[in-house]
């Protein structure tokens, strides 16, 4: 089963087509929230016409179905039900006699988490109202209210792709998640305790690791990834890929890093500066590998040219991206791609070569380089004169 694309529906559609507001109603609430850039359905709920209720039953609707979790037309059955009855949209998909997967994937770690100590049932009640209402991952929610951590959450994550890939059993599950939350180890840790090393993998770094040693991900984003893999039955790399949170390039460098580590021929925080490298200067991957390792990557905090031109509002994020998967898996520098695209001029990609060549020199901090440029676009005056004037290089003779 693949879920690799959400559906798009309008909140507009849902609250007509169920018959929550009437299409005039919806008529009368366009204008108003295309003049007060107010939501549509803000406007509905204090023009009177749809009830708080209802509005927040149609929302959670609509997350259901972007995620691929519900059918329209069931949806539209199930506001009908809310609307004739006054019952809630759970209510009335029970009545509807629908199981979400969702709602089965949810307990089981809803179950586990309870199991292991690290929730009490009326924490996970609340949690559990609140990710049915929102569409958000459970272990996102419960994040978010304080009742667990990130690396609890982690860890039960991980737990639960263990047991569904039969590699440990329940009770090693629940036993090392208390040992998780005990000694403040890792799930892998807490298994080798309790003799279960053989049965995972102990010599690699998880790719979602990885990325957040890189700093392209979240502790919160990778959370809602690892639950979205276990229900859409598919691996992380992709689903954070599907969100947007990464592009294909990086989850190729990322795989091939972490091949390396499991090979033992990088150190995990290595592959992590490597990584980050790449995606902040679009240098070749095996280009990156070979400077991190010679330099331990003490260069991590240096201006690189993609970060100061989007700084500067000269090349767009979406270009930005394009530019680095182009140059980091090719023979071609960032810089040539660049040119070669006709994204910066120049004069303005030479000014900004020579405020960074300062920079490295440590002759120049980050802000200086930016106020330099800035008075470059500015006035369009030579780079030298620019800097000379600021004191900041010797006046030419």
């Amino acid at each position: 089963m693949s879920r690799s694309r959400s559906v798009q529906v309008l909140i507009g559609d849902l609250l007509v087509n169920s018959g929550l507001i009437t299409a005039g109603q919806m008529a009368d609430a366009v204008p108003i929230s295309l003049t007060t850039s107010l939501p549509v359905g803000r406007i509905l709920v204090s023009s009177g016409y749809l009830s708080e209720a209802d509005f927040k039953a149609a929302v959670s609707a609509q997350s259901l179905i972007r995620e691929n979790l519900l059918h329209m037309d069931l949806a539209i059955s199930a506001l009908r039900l809310v609307k004739e009855h006054r019952i809630g949209l759970d209510e009335a998909l029970n009545r509807l006699g629908w199981r979400s997967e969702y709602y089965e994937t949810t307990n089981k770690l809803g179950d586990l988490l309870l199991e292991a100590g690290f929730c009490t049932r009326e924490d996970l009640k609340a949690g559990l109202e609140d990710c049915y209402s929102s569409g958000m991952p459970l272990g996102r929610v419960l994040v978010l209210r304080g009742t667990v951590n990130e690396m609890q959450t982690y860890a039960a994550l991980t737990a639960q792709v263990l047991l569904r890939e039969r590699k440990i059993t329940r009770s090693q599950a629940v036993e090392g998640l208390r040992m998780v939350a005990l000694k403040n180890l890792t799930l892998e840790e807490s298994l080798k305790l309790d003799g279960a090393e053989i049965h995972i993998r102990t010599q690699t770094i998880r790719l979602g690791e990885l990325l957040m040693l890189a700093g392209l991900v979240s502790e919160i984003d990778l959370l809602s990834a690892v639950e979205r893999g276990l229900l859409d039955e598919q691996p992380i790399g992709q689903i954070l890929v599907r969100v947007g949170l990464i592009t294909e390039s990086t989850l190729e460098h990322a795989l091939i890093l972490q091949g390396m580590v499991a090979e033992r021929r990088i150190k995990p925080l290595h592959a992590g500066l490597v990584l980050k490298k790449v995606r902040r200067t679009g240098t070749n991957l095996n280009q990156a590998i070979d400077e991190v390792l010679q330099s331990g990557g003490d260069d991590s905090d240096r201006l690189e040219l993609p970060e100061l031109l989007k700084s500067l509002g000269l090349i767009g994020n979406s270009e930005l991206l394009k530019a680095i998967d182009l140059s980091s898996s090719g023979p071609t520098t960032f810089l040539q791609v660049v040119q070669a695209g006709g994204l910066v001029d120049k004069l303005t990609i030479q000014a900004a070569l020579r405020c960074l060549s300062l920079h490295k020199e440590g002759r120049l901090s980050v802000e200086q380089v930016l106020f330099a440029m800035q008075n470059f676009l500015g006035s369009r005056k030579p780079i030298d004169e620019i800097l000379a004037g600021l004191g900041w290089i010797p006046q030419s003779v």
